[in-house]
């Protein structure tokens, strides 16, 4: 990733996704419809990030229409990725619906960030809290790239690990709790026979 500069009445930096080293290569997976299908959708993914791309980087920063102009091509970058993520995923990309639902959910959100940022009054907030969520969003999608190439990458099994550890301490959580509620109650029982026992001794004596 890279930043550009918008210059106007304040400094905008915009991050754009480098596309120009990453195609789509499907090879030796043999003739399926729905792969080929996939391949096409994928390719003209591709293309449309790239035509945007090169429109961000084509604008003038000294026009007066310069911020309308980037906000409405992240719009056409949020619709682009609406779209993949709505594609049907063949079998042998293990991962890559899921990738894709958050590259877009984190690009929306980019975008809505964007538009707070530079709407109006600049907020530059808005603008860091904008590029942390573009950053997700590529991230995931270089992802998406590795595993259609064949290369899965690691630090998807650790998120999976991390996710699966976090879910065991919640539970283990719950059952010591309810350990605890029971020890609670075989104390409170255990006194109350003491208590019991005491009051038979002395009414023996």
């Amino acid at each position: 990733m890279r930043k550009i500069s918008l210059k106007k009445q304040h400094k905008v930096n915009m991050a754009v996704l480098l596309l120009s080293a990453l195609l789509l290569i499907l090879t030796g997976c043999g003739k399926n419809a729905e792969l080929e299908n996939y391949k096409a959708n994928m390719n003209q993914f591709f293309e449309n990030i790239r035509i945007i791309d090169a429109s961000i980087n084509a604008i003038d920063a000294n026009s007066e229409t310069s911020t309308t102009e980037l906000l409405s091509l992240l719009d056409s970058m949020d619709t682009s990725f609406a779209q993949m993520a709505a594609l049907e995923v063949p079998d042998g990309f293990p991962g890559v619906a899921e990738l894709a639902d958050d590259a877009s959910e984190y690009m929306t959100e980019a975008v809505s960030c964007y538009h707070q940022a530079y709407d109006g009054e600049y907020d530059a907030a808005y603008e860091e809290a904008a590029y942390r969520n573009y950053e997700q969003a590529n991230i995931r999608f270089q992802y998406i790239v590795s595993i259609i190439h064949g290369n899965i990458p690691e630090e998807i099994f650790t998120y999976e690990d991390q996710d699966d550890l976090d879910e065991d301490e919640v539970e283990d959580n719950d059952n010591g709790d309810v350990g605890s509620e029971s020890s609670d109650n075989e104390n409170d029982d255990a006194s109350g026979a003491d208590a019991a026992g005491g009051e038979d001794a002395d009414n023996h004596d």
